[in-house]
């Protein structure tokens, strides 16, 4: 699986991560396995209506992508954080952040990380959208947050990323650089956080520093606006931001987008422009949940952006090996061995 030996629709591939709208494999998610060489798949609640069907479609996709070259195994990931945001119906509920957060014992985070990974590796999911290192119960966060003091956010949510690790299970800290303040929901509008910088990295970055520190594999940037760091695009479509986060925070591993489809993303703009910004923004791994012809329009537009010199080749290459060494890793899937 190295880049000399991928072709270029195949790396861009690698770099999406998308939904479908079903419990079963469809025509067009398996289209998108076969024919686009996609990263991963993202299951939201309407995919998993048990641990039995969850298994039978995480195989019949991971058989699907290893039968056909290039044989990459996908990511199959989740939002499992507990509380509230808890779609996976036989994962033993646990409490919110915010409870845990309140209970003050790390340990109590590690081991929540630790028993939510092992039971999400039953069903063949291998990659949990969480811990939510936030700090602060704004728009969109609210218990799902550790609390408001960032201190006792960095030791739970490092504690957490150690935890999904011990499991064997890929971890993002989220929403880069902090969700937890913003009035505005970024599913339906573009926060603005007018935080001096001085704040942002005093407040808002640490937990996301003990997060890098204690290994975390993906970090996901939101649809924020910083004026700070860059006063017209969200982080998650700012050189500026991902730079932070790379040269501030030192962080070498994957960056993924929040779905691209939210309006704090997209606003007015159409799928495939949006996938362009973040890739040349710094974005490894794009969440495009869908529907199909929105996925589909994003993945062209970026193979597009190469051709036509918009987007360095050597930008692909670099964010195919970071998704690549994360997939090298982890036990993604038990096939892969066979």
């Amino acid at each position: 699986m190295e880049e000399s030996s991928m072709s270029l629709e195949e790396m861009v591939g690698q770099m999406f991560l998308v939904g479908l709208p079903g419990t079963q494999p469809d025509p067009q998610i398996e289209a998108l396995v076969r024919d686009r060489n996609i990263g991963g798949v993202l299951l939201l609640g309407h995919n998993m209506e048990s641990e039995g069907q969850t298994a039978a479609l995480v195989r019949s996709l991971q058989e699907l992508a290893l039968d056909n070259e290039p044989s990459t195994p996908l990511l199959v990931a989740v939002d499992e954080e507990g509380g509230e945001v808890s779609s996976a119906p036989w994962v033993t509920p646990q409490p919110a952040a915010a409870e845990v957060g309140a209970g003050g014992d790390p340990a109590v985070a590690r081991q929540i990380a630790v028993q939510t990974g092992r039971e999400l590796r039953r069903a063949g999911v291998n990659t949990d959208l969480a811990p939510v290192v936030d700090t602060g119960y704004g728009a969109a966060i609210g218990s799902r947050s550790y609390g408001e003091d960032p201190g006792l956010v960095a030791v739970m949510g490092a504690a957490a990323v150690e935890g999904f690790e011990s499991a064997g299970v890929v971890s993002a800290a989220k929403h880069f650089p902090n969700h937890g303040v913003a009035a505005a929901d970024s599913h339906v509008d573009l926060p603005v956080v007018e935080h001096a910088r001085e704040t942002v990295l005093n407040y808002d970055l640490p937990p996301f520093r003990a997060a890098v520190a204690a290994g975390v594999p993906m970090v996901m940037v939101g649809h924020l606006l910083y004026p700070a760091i860059d006063p017209e695009r969200p982080a998650s479509l700012s050189p500026d931001a991902v730079s932070l986060l790379r040269r501030e925070l030192g962080f070498e591993g994957v960056v993924v987008t929040d779905d691209l489809g939210m309006v704090g993303a997209s606003g007015e703009e159409p799928p495939g422009r949006v996938a362009v910004e973040a890739v040349k923004a710094g974005a490894d791994l794009l969440i495009v949940v869908g529907p199909y012809e929105d996925q589909v329009e994003a993945y062209e537009a970026v193979i597009g952006a190469v051709e036509a010199g918009e987007i360095p080749r050597g930008r692909v290459e670099e964010a195919f090996r970071r998704v690549r060494e994360v997939k090298d890793r982890y036990p993604l899937y038990a096939a892969n061995s066979r």
